[in-house]
């Protein structure tokens, strides 16, 4: 072998090795950054402010190795355990931080939270994948049908989360009625979670993505007992970080004057999902948009089936109930959200004025969200 064929040099380290010198600074950073809120607030007990500032740096780096540890494992098992995989631990960052939100009674902060990663998908995400991709592309085209049947799931799963906010303002009825109904409801939308997924996996070449794999994105080239070491290694240290950054919420919320309703809509979903986030605009940009729409709409599927319902029926068992009655903008902020994108979804294209619009509409949500007391 030549000098010039020669590979580029590698860590010894089994999980640093195959990754590329930005992903090993990355990592490296991540857990510098893990160490750090670790020790400002078990060690030195700093101020609630930095906590989470730097506590939210690191979630957002576990995070990230999260969906790359995931990523290869679906790689490994093909594309319809991949897909179960990415459905499964999509959201994981989040329904952490939500879990410990909920455990420390801040049930303001876990519903608006809920809300912020729908709306934040279908507009945020998906408006900035569609301005990036239309900028670079031109028009984009994506099947009708496959989109339009998604859009539509995700309709009907959006009016089963919020039958209990129409329930309870359509009368009086008490607390107790209000949380038996979110209990069953809850049982019920997670049923369609199940089979959803079921579908999925059987029927793999009709959902968003199929069998194809995006180009550059099977993940790093670890063994599977690395990434499910990775994987586990992640979700671990998150759950530790998300204990420490709930505990500085409300020394941050006040600190810079702001909401719950604005912490938990905007700041709580940006800092779980902004790996996801990323990918879909990537995947965009290469145009490739059937695969960003599944990123997006797959991720709000799982919000609206399987996490919302999850934290209603675990706030049960750990003695802190949660309702599924959303304030009324949080509810108009996610229908016009699926509204929106499922009207996107129904011409089969998209183009960067589409995708400008829906960030100016998540803007003015995040506006309203902001002055919202």
């Amino acid at each position: 072998m030549t000098a010039s064929a020669q590979p580029a040099p590698r860590s010894g380290l089994p999980v640093l090795g195959p990754l590329s010198p930005f992903a090993r600074t990355a990592i490296l950073a991540t857990v510098v950054a893990t160490v750090i809120a670790i020790v400002l607030d078990f060690g030195v007990h700093a101020p609630g402010t930095i906590v989470f500032i730097v506590s939210a740096l690191a979630i957002l780096g576990l995070a990230w190795i999260v969906g790359l540890a995931t990523e290869r494992l679906g790689a490994l098992t093909g594309p319809q355990v991949g897909g179960i995989l990415n459905a499964t631990f999509g959201n994981v960052a989040e329904l952490i931080i939500a879990f410990f939100a909920l455990q420390a009674g801040l049930l303001t902060v876990v519903k608006a939270s809920l809300t912020g990663s729908i709306i934040g998908n279908l507009l945020l995400v998906l408006g900035a994948a569609i301005l990036a991709g239309g900028l670079r592309n031109g028009i984009q085209t994506f099947s009708q049908r496959i989109a339009g049947s998604n859009a539509a799931l995700l309709v009907l799963a959006a009016v089963g989360l919020f039958v209990p906010a129409t329930f309870a303002a359509s009368g009086e009825p008490t607390e107790g009625t209000i949380r038996e109904e979110s209990v069953l409801v809850a049982l019920a939308l997670m049923v369609g979670y199940v089979l959803s997924i079921t579908y999925q996996f059987r029927n793999a070449e009709q959902t968003l993505g199929g069998h194809e794999e995006p180009a550059g994105h099977a993940g790093p080239a670890w063994t599977r007992n690395i990434a499910v070491a990775v994987l586990l290694g992640a979700a671990g240290l998150l759950a530790v970080l998300s204990e420490i950054l709930v505990g500085a919420i409300e020394p941050f919320v006040e600190a810079f004057g702001l909401s719950e309703f604005f912490v938990g809509v905007v700041l709580i979903p940006t800092i779980g999902n902004l790996a996801e986030h990323l990918v879909a605009v990537q995947l965009a940009f290469k145009n490739k948009m059937e695969f960003a729409m599944a990123v997006c709409y797959g991720s709000s599927l799982q919000v609206a089936l399987f996490v919302a319902p999850l934290l209603v029926i675990v706030g049960v068992l750990i003695g802190q109930p949660m309702n599924l009655v959303f304030h009324p903008l949080e509810v108009a902020a996610v229908v016009g959200a699926v509204g929106i994108s499922a009207l996107i979804a129904l011409d089969g294209e998209s183009n960067w004025l589409e995708g400008a619009l829906l960030l100016i509409v998540y803007a003015i949500l995040a506006v309203s969200f902001f002055e919202l007391v």
